[in-house]
């Protein structure tokens, strides 16, 4: 319910739209599925026992995160997506790597950037594991 301070026409129209399409909009959202998330979210990288990039005060310069990505078209299709940002001022080679695999995606990370990569894109698997070289 909305409140009106100050009355003019195109306030009440406002309110009067509002108030009709709402529950109109609000239904379908629920009918078609849209209020499911297209994105899981992913844990942390797998430890790959090599040394950690760090800046000056001895944090780590990179901040990963995973998510697997649901299609629209076709939601059977995920994309596993993994983004990494560099919060140091020099560029960092990274690669990544599903867990126990050799498939790969290699890159430099420019400072202060951010890099989104898909690591891979499989039929109806959300959940995967993946660990982070850098150099």
């Amino acid at each position: 319910m909305a409140v009106i301070v100050k009355i003019s026409s195109r306030s009440i129209c406002a309110v009067a739209i509002y108030s009709v399409f709402l529950p109109v909009l609000g239904a379908h959202a629920q009918a078609t599925g849209q209020s499911r998330s297209r994105v899981t979210m992913q844990g942390p990288a797998e430890q790959s026992y090599q040394s950690v990039v760090r800046d000056a005060l001895g944090r780590p310069c990179l901040d990963v995160e995973a998510a697997a990505r649901v299609h629209v078209i076709n939601p059977a299709l995920v994309d596993h997506v993994v983004s990494v940002k560099n919060s140091c001022p020099r560029s960092i080679n990274v690669k990544v790597c599903y867990l126990n695999s050799d498939k790969c995606n290699a890159f430099d990370v420019a400072p202060y950037k951010r890099v989104d990569t898909i690591l891979g894109t499989i039929s109806g698997i959300k959940n995967f594991k993946y660990v982070v070289l850098q150099k």
